[in-house]
């Protein structure tokens, strides 16, 4: 992870002890299904679900591929980070 993604993610508000354990074993990894980093971290798969489409919405994680079932999600490489001031509007 680039030093300045890493500081940008410290700023950011809302994230969780999860957030950040799914982000730092996407890094590690580079991808992941749902239930590999269920087993690896010792969760539930519908705790890493909801971690991972909350990431998603934020842009720092985006699906990679998906075979049959099982959803490869990997750390986004260009994360679009919000400007300070900038609103958000949640539709």
């Amino acid at each position: 992870m680039k030093s300045i993604i890493a500081l940008k993610l410290s700023e950011l508000k809302g994230l969780t002890t999860y957030h950040y354990k799914v982000i730092l074993y996407l890094d590690g990894t580079g991808e992941a299904t749902q239930t590999k980093m269920s087993e690896d971290l010792e969760t539930r798969k519908q705790k890493i679900n909801t971690i991972c489409k909350e990431l998603e919405s934020m842009d720092i994680v985006r699906i990679k591929r998906k075979e049959g079932r099982n959803i490869f999600w990997e750390l986004n490489p260009k994360p679009n980070f919000q400007h300070k001031g900038q609103l958000k509007l949640d539709v």
